[in-house]
């Protein structure tokens, strides 16, 4: 049987420190992040099987 794909990101190398700077000064969500994010989670419970 095939294995599900799994939907993700992977940074590497200069764009994960990049990334991950970035993070570092921007640790709370502003509003409309945090609601795209609850329909991304909703969306992804909906997919899954």
């Amino acid at each position: 049987m095939a294995k599900p794909l799994e939907l993700g990101l992977e940074l590497t190398g200069e764009d994960a420190l990049r990334f991950h700077r970035y993070m570092e000064g921007h640790e709370e969500l502003p509003q409309r992040g945090r609601e795209m994010m609850r329909v991304a989670v909703r969306l992804a419970e909906k997919e899954q099987l």
